[in-house]
């Protein structure tokens, strides 16, 4: 999520847009921190458990700005456990978890592609099992995983096309979320997961937040203003090794900021709170994000990514970069053709 780059200016020269991008390249440090932090939702399987576990202990009842779901209250909603993390109990359910899904058919779970996808290929299917009915992490039923569906536009630097898809081995019992055919961008939404919460910690029950639908200009304008001041950060710290000015970083950000490319794509949609009260975070990825329609649930996001400062604990929660999702409603004829 977070991109740290470098660039020096020397007294009276202004280098041109693309002048700069090559010297922010040119410091070991930073190339190298862009090349393993440029994407760190990707490797959920492997990640999240690890980060469950180190935080395990005492945790409050909120995730950034939610509240504790009641019990049974999002039946539709599944857990994905990393399978090598699960032994015959059903404690070891709650360190397993890694991202979150929706039941969409009675055999069917739908998800985030960067949830199982992995080393530049789809996750095997014995690597993951499906949690059913649990609110409680240990809870629920263990279902079986025959198939894993990456869609085939999926990329793993932008996170466009963020959608994939698990057929279970046996029907769950548990009911089903409708889906979206109509595009949205205002209005009331509800986000659900087992994610980290604003104190570090993950929770053991399942977790809501009410927050609202964005046109993508806004997470477009949020994001690009994060990145400015991280360029700006960057070149603070090297000011006093280059000796370059306030003036030549005040440029070099002008710059930069002038030639960034919009981080949404139109597969993208853009939730949350402009202070970042309420947000998804690390171990959402995959749930869904959905508004209420005649008093019922219907999907119209997948959790997908979030943007934050390079300084903070975390890409979420954070004022005016919002929730990336999965725009559901692009994806009703892919979903129908794999699922026949």
């Amino acid at each position: 999520m977070s991109q740290e780059d470098n660039l020096s200016f020397f007294k009276g020269t202004k280098f041109a847009a693309a002048s700069c991008a090559a010297l922010i390249l040119s410091l070991p440090m930073a190339a190298q921190s862009v090349a393993q932090d440029a994407r760190p939702e990707t490797s959920p399987a492997s990640r999240v458990p690890e980060l469950r576990s180190k935080a395990a202990g005492g945790s409050e009842d909120r995730v950034f700005g939610g509240k504790e779901a009641d019990k049974g209250a999002w039946p539709f909603q599944v857990a994905l456990l990393t399978t090598d993390w699960l032994d015959d109990t059903p404690e070891s359910q709650t360190n397993a978890q890694f991202c979150g899904g929706s039941l969409i058919a009675p055999n069917w779970v739908l998800t985030a592609a960067h949830c199982l996808y992995d080393f530049g290929e789809a996750i095997p299917a014995e690597t993951v099992t499906v949690l059913s009915e649990a609110t409680n992490l240990a809870e629920g039923k263990r279902l079986k995983v025959t198939e894993v569906i990456v869609h085939e536009g999926y990329d793993p630097a932008t996170l466009d096309n963020d959608i994939g898809l698990l057929r279970l081995a046996d029907e769950a019992t548990a009911p089903v979320i409708a889906m979206t055919s109509d595009d949205m961008e205002s209005g009331d939404a509800t986000v659900i997961g087992w994610g980290m919460m604003d104190d570090g910690s993950f929770p053991n029950n399942l977790m809501e937040a009410s927050i609202k639908l964005f046109p993508n200009s806004a997470c477009n304008s949020g994001i690009k203003e994060i990145y400015a001041r991280d360029i700006g950060l960057i070149l603070r710290d090297y000011a006093w090794r280059m000796r370059y000015s306030e003036n030549a970083i005040d440029d070099a950000v002008q710059t930069m900021a002038a030639t960034m490319g919009d981080p949404l794509t139109g597969n993208m949609l853009c939730a949350g709170e402009a202070d970042g009260a309420r947000d998804a975070c690390n171990g959402d990825s995959g749930g869904p994000l959905f508004t209420m329609v005649d008093g019922k649930p219907v999907q119209v996001g997948i959790v997908s990514w979030g943007e934050g400062p390079i300084d903070a604990n975390a890409a979420c929660g954070h004022a005016n970069a919002f929730g990336i999702y999965t725009r559901l409603a692009n994806y009703s004829d892919w979903i129908a053709g794999k699922m026949q």
